[in-house]
């Protein structure tokens, strides 16, 4: 059976002590919530469908990724997680882990092979299913280890890797996913993960130039624009949007997959917990080499 091992070195630490003693860090920073993440507490009723969180490393997006997890503690543990993720290594399709398990410094998780393959075989577009195709990737991995130290290893988990995309393609893993949750029995809470704007001379996107005051001004409009069209759910439109304008969100399609499948399960809005940049949290120089945009977001139960 395959096990797929932890491969993003450099965003978080690889022993289960310095790992924990990192989420610990995020959580409690000024820029997270405050407290550590805490267990939760048995099969309480389930309040929160669903989340946005960042995916860089722990010491930048940690503390915002925090504030979600912190809400997570706060209600019942769900069976089984479905994370969507983009997928930075240049990965053209649709991946979805279909069964084995996930290997982090916390231990071993399940994957939930009866939900991962009810998804499957609702899309009629192509699925990959060869674990290489999202092998070193990152955005997904960063979440697990935050999973675990709310719920443990109570639950089970399905992974979907997102490259590129249509939006096509987007509706229909979204229906796939909300349709496969409805049929399932279980309690499902559904993920995904992006970074935001990514601006500076790193990323080759510098629209208003490198001054840091102009350019973070002008990140903190466009990433709350595309805040505004999560919380009101309008997937079709965050997509049109980020294409339009050639904007440098890198996970607008697992977000509006993420929506499409939540209004299907009768979710109205969702909410703004955290936002920051990475200047914000990590300081920078008068000329922007690198800032990217993380938020944290609930989708409550209508």
């Amino acid at each position: 059976m395959y096990v797929r091992r932890p491969s993003a070195s450099g965003f978080y630490p690889m022993s289960g002590p310095e790992l924990r003693r990192a989420i610990n860090a995020a959580a409690t920073s000024r820029f997270g919530p405050g407290f550590p993440l805490t267990p939760v507490k048995g099969k309480d009723e389930i309040k929160i469908l669903g989340f946005v969180v960042p995916h860089a490393g722990y010491s930048y997006s940690g503390p915002i990724a925090a504030h979600a997890y912190a809400e997570l503690s706060s209600q019942g543990a769900p069976d089984s997680v479905i994370i969507l993720g983009p997928n930075h290594m240049g990965y053209p399709g649709t991946y979805i882990m279909k069964e084995g398990k996930w290997e982090t410094p916390f231990g071993i998780i399940d994957v939930d092979a009866a939900l991962s393959n009810s998804i499957i075989d609702r899309m009629s577009a192509h699925v990959d299913t060869n674990p290489l195709a999202q092998d070193g990737e990152h955005s997904i991995e960063v979440q697990i280890p935050f999973l675990q130290s709310v719920l443990g290893d109570k639950f089970k988990l399905v992974p979907i890797s997102m490259g590129t995309y249509t939006p096509q393609v987007v509706r229909e893993l979204g229906e796939a996913i909300a349709g496969s949750v409805k049929t399932s029995g279980k309690d499902v809470i559904i993920f995904a993960t992006t970074d935001f704007t990514h601006y500076g001379l790193n990323y080759g996107y510098t629209p208003v130039g490198l001054d840091a005051k102009t350019a973070k001004k002008w990140v903190y409009e466009v990433d709350n624009q595309l805040i505004d069209l999560i919380v009101s759910m309008k997937a079709e439109e965050l997509i049109e949007t980020v294409a339009s304008h050639g904007y440098t969100m890198c996970g607008s399609g697992p977000v509006a997959a993420l929506l499409i499948a939540l209004r299907r399960l009768g979710v109205k809005e969702g909410r703004l917990l955290k936002y920051a940049t990475s200047y914000d949290i990590a300081g920078g120089e008068e000329k922007v080499d690198a800032m990217v945009g993380y938020a944290a977001i609930d989708f409550p139960k209508s």
